[in-house]
């Protein structure tokens, strides 16, 4: 373990911003991460997984922690579900591939979303019908101030759309460690026809049926997935990103007639936890009808394929990709009267979209 002083974190963020840390180190294991605690405990912290959510604007005047737990192992499993526990630095991606290959259900449609189990369960991720907090079975946190490592079940962390408790009220009182996830010992194929009904992604129902025909595996599923994937967001060895910027946005039932007479195959999303006439609306569509899609400014832009995605040549600077955002943002607003809030996590707080 390594303390480094006045170190660039432009390697260790995926927009590539080029800030420095007043202080940076690598942890791998428990040990070593409750004497980063008790040696720093009076400077400013943030922890890393692999940097994919968060956009720092200026000099971090404090502690950069990079979390590199790796490991998995099944703990439990029954008839239907088999148990795994995760380490909280292990890549999320390839932790879904794993699954996939083993058969096990459940996670397949989060297929190359960037980072870290860690950043997986704080940012409450999901993609094509899947959430992660309805995988989890339990999540092993450990308190920042008392250095005690415990457990805390889904129900009792305010999972939400893009949001947990761990990005509010416990960002600097937990740290999430490792999470057992709830994977399905699901059927061998599915069938195509009763997706296609109950469904909400044609696009990728169209590309199995392409591919496979009438039935498909949850191995078809995640290549049908990445396949979109590759198509839509951007490649971060190219650009720098953090992939979706802005959170879809919710809208009453008058607001969702007025956008849809303004915008044509709006494609909206019946809220039922919040009752009928409540929609999720598709931020990059609003987005996309403003004809901001490719636009550049300098250093940074909104992907060409993907108006959801805020780009940069890995040379802008925080405040550029800020300044973008609240274009975009006013944009929306004033034209559509819908307040869009950003996913990602600005860095510091004061610079906020």
């Amino acid at each position: 373990m390594k303390i480094k002083k006045n170190f660039s974190i432009k390697d260790f963020n995926t927009f590539s911003v080029d800030v420095k840390a007043k202080y940076f180190v690598e942890i791998s294991d428990i040990d070593e991460l409750k004497k980063i605690l008790k040696d720093f405990s009076n400077e400013k912290k943030i922890f890393l997984g692999e940097g994919t959510n968060t956009l720092f604007v200026k000099d971090w005047d404090g502690i950069v922690v990079k979390i590199n737990f790796l490991g998995k192992e099944i703990v439990n499993e029954n008839e239907n579900n088999i148990f795994v526990k995760v380490n909280a630095g292990e890549n999320w991606s390839d932790f879904v591939d794993w699954a996939v290959e083993k058969n096990y259900a459940g996670i397949e449609g989060m297929v190359m979303i960037p980072g870290t189990l860690g950043g997986a369960v704080t940012q409450s991720i999901g993609a094509y019908g899947q959430e992660v907090k309805d995988v989890l079975s339990s999540i092993e946190v450990l308190d920042i101030e008392k250095h005690k490592i415990f457990k805390l079940k889904p129900e009792e962390c305010d999972f939400s759309y893009r949001y947990s408790n761990f990005k509010g009220d416990w960002k600097n009182k937990y740290i999430v460690i490792a999470s057992t996830v709830r994977l399905d010992k699901g059927p061998s194929l599915y069938s195509l026809a009763y997706s296609k009904k109950y469904g909400r992604y044609k696009s990728v129902y169209e590309d199995l049926e392409k591919m496979v025909g009438d039935k498909y595996t949850i191995q078809d599923f995640a290549q049908a997935i990445k396949r979109q994937r590759e198509k839509k967001l951007p490649d971060l060895e190219e650009f720098g990103s953090c992939g979706s910027f802005f959170k879809n946005p919710v809208v009453d039932f008058k607001k969702y007639e007025e956008l849809e007479q303004k915008i044509p195959d709006l494609q909206p999303y019946p809220l039922d936890n919040l009752g009928e006439k409540w929609f999720k609306i598709p931020a990059g569509k609003l987005l996309d009808e403003l004809g901001l899609k490719g636009y550049w400014n300098d250093n940074v832009g909104v992907f060409e394929k993907h108006a959801l995605c805020i780009v940069t040549n890995k040379n802008a600077s925080g405040t550029e990709i800020v300044d973008l955002a609240n274009r975009m943002k006013k944009s929306v607003e004033k034209n559509y009267g819908v307040e869009l809030v950003e996913e990602v996590d600005v860095l510091p707080k004061h610079f906020s979209t």
